[in-house]
């Protein structure tokens, strides 16, 4: 595959009525090694700032995964998955907690929603540009590093415009990648070290910034 590995992401949408049926029904019918954490889902709320309907499911440790606790966040439409945290201390790191991800969909998220009108979505563990940007500045990233000297970086003059041209697309799309995509990008598909990756997604960071406070000083 072309892309990259990265985090998934899982939404739970349907209709806002049938929101704390669903709620209640992921409470009551979770299924080990998973269980509903009530009092961790207390304290969420009084740190949350108003937002009510706030689910924190815990995962035992087993063979080959640790012990993890997943959130489920309100929206209007359903819920949403912001993160996955080790129950103890360290880190899932990619691959597990997208496995840990999937497992509560497949065991848990999805038998439930589907009998309340609702569809559970996980977006792609593999992404590539085009999963973050528009042609034009996915064909302006592509042509900057394809030409470009990956031991100078963008130093060179026409290196350094190709690299403006695709910082340029990318504020005029109005879609955005994120600066540890690009690196990772950058570096695992293009062959770029890691200092010369890091300090690339660095200055798309800055000329993006600077371009948007030129527009909004206009």
């Amino acid at each position: 595959m072309s892309g990259i590995e990265v985090f998934q992401d899982m939404v739970l949408t349907g209709p806002e009525s049938a929101r704390e049926s669903l709620a209640l029904a992921l409470m009551k019918e979770v299924v080990a090694p998973w269980r509903f954490d009530p009092a961790g889902s207390e304290r969420a709320e009084r740190n949350a700032l108003g937002d009510k309907g706030i689910l924190i499911f815990e995962r035992k440790a087993s063979a080959g995964i640790q012990a993890a606790r997943l959130v489920l966040w309100p929206r209007d439409e359903g819920y949403y998955v912001p993160n996955i945290t080790p129950a103890e201390n360290g880190e899932l790191g990619i691959t597990l907690y997208n496995r840990i991800l999937s497992e509560f969909a497949e065991t848990i998220a999805k038998p439930v929603a589907r009998r309340f009108g609702f569809v559970v979505s996980i977006t792609s563990s593999n992404q590539d540009l085009d999963d973050w940007l528009d042609h034009e500045a996915a064909v302006a990233l592509r042509r900057f590093s394809g030409a470009a000297n990956k031991s100078t970086g963008a130093s060179h003059p026409m290196d350094e415009r190709r690299w403006f041209d695709f910082i340029i697309a990318v504020h005029r799309s109005g879609k955005r990648v994120g600066t540890d995509h690009l690196a990772r990008w950058l570096e695992d598909v293009e062959g770029w070290d890691e200092r010369s990756a890091n300090k690339l997604a660095s200055e798309f960071e800055r000329g993006m910034a600077l371009l948007e406070r030129e527009a909004e000083t206009r």
